[in-house]
């Protein structure tokens, strides 16, 4: 991926709201694809939304830091999970704005491989009699929401892709795990699993780097919105 990510000369100095695991791989991502950080903040330090945002704080904070950037017309990308039921608020919000939000529960090129190849196989064995579906995530112990967002937004695509069936959740936190995320079809014949295991942040913090990038050219064009990977991926 390093070598699709050159950044634009006219790209301003990230401001990285959130100086935990996944803010600050995002910044050291960022200043190796020739960008600058301008300042990494911390939760409770105060902080003015300029330039572009990357946000990755916490549930509780990440609506209310998202709102900012958008009232000020900043261009932000957010990787906060927990908070999605408010996702319909920042959508009326930002309807009209001159503003540019990107937010994903997981960066990952990998995870929305994922996600597309799940609503392709959901559709499939939507058809098949005797199969029955569950979504097994995996995380560090100091992950604050369960289950991910990243396992929400794999169920919601098999839905979506057909599956009409229960797609219950099973959560685990353990140790320093990064991520698994798998989904299994299971029948008495057979199981079929799709699974995706992140090796380190490093593919997170490249994917934001992505993101940020594609964002701050859509802002550039005047293109204002609320955009996801699916987007990205579409261009």
């Amino acid at each position: 991926m390093s070598a699709e990510l050159p950044l634009p000369q006219t790209t301003p100095p990230l401001l990285v709201v959130g100086a935990g695991k996944l803010g600050s791989a995002v910044a050291e991502a960022w200043i190796k694809h020739g960008g600058t950080v301008r300042e990494a903040v911390s939760a409770g330090e105060t902080w003015l939304p300029e330039g572009l945002v990357f946000e990755a704080t916490a549930p509780d904070a990440a609506f209310d830091n998202v709102m900012r950037c958008v009232e000020a017309d900043v261009p932000v990308v957010t990787g906060t999970t927990g908070w999605l039921e408010r996702l319909e608020e920042l959508e009326a919000a930002i309807a009209g704005a001159k503003s540019t939000a990107f937010w994903s529960t997981n960066f990952s090129p990998g995870v929305h491989a994922l996600n597309q190849i799940a609503r392709h196989a959901a559709g499939i064995f939507e058809k098949i009699p005797g199969y029955r579906a569950q979504i097994h995530e995996v995380h560090h112990i100091h992950k604050k929401d369960a289950p991910s967002g990243t396992a929400i937004t794999l169920q919601q695509h098999a839905m979506q892709g057909g599956w009409s069936q229960a797609l219950p959740i099973e959560s685990k936190r353990e140790g320093e795990v990064v991520g698994l995320h798998a989904l299994a079809w299971d029948s008495v014949h057979d199981a079929v699993v799709l699974q995706h295991e992140a090796k380190s942040r490093l593919g997170f913090a490249e994917g934001a780097v992505w993101a940020l990038r594609w964002t701050w050219q859509r802002h550039l064009e005047r293109d204002f919105g609320l955009y996801t990977m699916t987007d990205l991926f579409r261009t």
